[in-house]
């Protein structure tokens, strides 16, 4: 088994386990989570973690859409399974698609993991049983397509199932959207993730949808669970589920939460204004579920301090715990310390977050990032209010474009901006303008520059210890000495955390080893950690040939 994290850091994880067979077999893709007010389906994959797989192989993603659970939110900007019609790139969901995507080309079949309102009938019976509920389901967009024969494999699933469920009005239904043919009653299902798997990877796909009418979410998890169980066996994988005893109550994972190194506990903390919120979190009871911590301000209920570092320059009411989107603690904030404005003799101060590291410019000064760096707006220094400060081309909510970007992770990528809001200076940088626009104070600004991200050298190390540098060269083919190496570093233009790299399309860490071997290929793909573009690739071939070495 392999767990690993994209885009670790982010305000948007994405965790991945791959569940390797003891025999070879089919490689197929489950997924949760991807709507965050549907409990079942990121319980029910977090718990398929745990199986033992005789034959085949497993990519499992629990919970695709953290932000969106950690609110308990179908979407936070947009639909991320209305995302996969085409490349989009307007909000951090379109970062998660393209990850998606990209795990998705190393299966060979997909099973998404849902919870729809109703029931599903093919005729209209009542409100909550007809052709637009979705509960109790296994949704498929066409009987077969090309040689896939997807309502066979599903019919037979669904016999298993119903043949276990004593009450008749919770038997699962097929449902074909038919979503290929011009008279479908769901075109909205084309830009769904099943649809890309289908038409443009050319793998079975499905999904298993429970109703949220029923209220026994351990019960729902269980039937959820034996749907993928009976499916995964129709794909050719055999695999035994550990027994388990859902709580009838989740409360997640209980994790004691400190903030400024102090317990976050009872009804009220005392913070002082203008110092930094240190929040930390560590688990004292293990569940099993591995759920999605956040503590969130009040004044931004979409940032978890967990991971993203805050100065209390204005006061805000409340502190909040969530885990997997169920309230746990909330506590009022007492304040201490001045709360008068501060003379702003030679101009107001900006403070800005870069990777976490506090920066500090002056009006008409300009902040240097990198691409991909993130960037988070704090406000002013001596102020006594919330500040208005707005990144011109950047969009922090679809639904609430206010032009207030304070307190929303930014990822520095010129794409990601809209392009008349682009200066392009001298040197032919990126550079974008943070205007102050707080009613009542003067409108100053500054200065965003954005170089782009560059790989100079990559640094392996052999198994005697012996340093190999590599000039990085996108697309080359390079002859290397079979061994063992360690991938320990990257020279760039910034920081080695947000390069992320790919060993034959599998994600690697920094200091983690890899084998090359004489005669065969293996392909070193890089990529930017937080917007997982691509940023080029090199193919090393193990070769006889004495590499020669450098030394450090």
């Amino acid at each position: 088994m392999k767990n690993y994290t994209f885009f670790e850091g982010t305000q948007y994880p994405l965790r991945v386990t791959w569940v390797f067979g003891d025999e070879p077999g089919p490689v197929i893709m489950v997924q949760g989570g991807i709507q965050g007010d549907e409990l079942s389906g990121f319980f029910t994959a977090q718990l398929l973690t745990s199986c033992k797989l005789r034959k085949g192989n497993l990519i499992i993603v629990p919970r695709a859409n953290e932000p969106s659970i950690l609110r308990r939110t179908r979407q936070i900007n947009v639909d991320l399974n209305r995302r996969f019609d085409k490349e989009y790139n307007s909000f951090y969901e379109d970062r998660l698609a393209r990850a998606i995507r990209f795990l998705l080309g190393g299966a060979e079949g997909f099973i998404h993991l849902h919870e729809g309102s109703g029931f599903y009938n093919p005729k209209y019976v009542s409100t909550l049983r007809n052709p637009n509920r979705y509960g109790q389901s296994l949704i498929i967009d066409a009987a077969v397509y090309k040689d896939i024969r997807l309502a066979e494999m599903c019919g037979r699933a669904i016999s298993k199932l119903n043949g276990k469920i004593n009450n008749k009005s919770y038997w699962f239904t097929l449902f074909n959207t038919k979503t290929f043919t011009k008279a479908t009653q769901y075109p909205e299902m084309l830009k769904s993730l099943t649809c890309y798997a289908l038409h443009e990877r050319g793998i079975p796909a499905m999904a298993v949808e429970v109703s949220k009418d029923i209220k026994d979410l351990g019960w729902k998890v269980q039937q959820q669970l034996r749907a993928t169980v009976y499916l995964l066996q129709e794909f050719g994988l055999e695999l035994d589920v550990p027994e388990f005893s859902f709580p009838k109550t989740h409360n997640g994972q209980g994790v004691e939460i400190l903030i400024n190194g102090k317990p976050l506990r009872g009804h009220s903390i005392e913070l002082v204004r203008g110092a930094p919120v240190s929040t930390s979190g560590k688990p004292v009871l293990d569940s099993g579920l591995e759920p999605a911590v956040a503590v969130f301000a009040s004044d931004r209920p979409n940032l978890n301090l967990l991971t993203a570092p805050r100065m209390a320059l204005s006061q805000f009411p409340e502190l909040e715990v969530r885990i997997d989107g169920s309230r746990q603690v909330q506590t009022e904030v007492r304040w201490k310390g001045s709360k008068t404005d501060l003379p702003e003799v030679n101009g107001p101060v900006f403070l800005c977050w870069l990777n976490g590291q506090p920066q500090f410019i002056s009006a008409g000064g300009t902040l240097q990032a990198v691409e991909g760096d993130q960037i988070i707006l704090e406000g002013i220094l001596g102020s006594s209010r919330e500040e208005i400060l707005n990144l011109k081309g950047f969009v922090a909510s679809v639904m609430v474009n206010s032009g207030q970007d304070v307190g929303h992770e930014i990822i520095a990528d010129p794409s990601n901006f809209m392009a008349k809001y682009m200066l392009e200076g001298p040197d032919g940088i990126s550079r974008y303008r943070v205007v102050r626009e707080t009613p009542g104070k003067k409108r100053t600004e500054f200065y965003i520059a954005i170089l782009p991200r560059k790989i100079k050298a990559l640094e392996l190390v052999d198994e005697d210890g012996r340093s190999d540098l590599i000039n990085w060269s996108n697309g080359e083919h390079m002859q290397i000495r079979p061994d063992s190496y360690i991938l320990k570093d990257v020279w760039s233009n910034g920081e080695r955390c947000k390069i992320q790299p790919f060993l034959n399309n599998i994600p690697v860490s920094w200091g983690e080893s890899f084998d090359v071997e004489p005669g065969k290929e293996t392909v070193l793909t890089m990529r930017h950690t937080t917007t997982f573009v691509p940023m080029g690739r090199m193919v090393l071939k193990g070769t006889d040939y004495l590499h020669t070495k450098l030394e450090q």
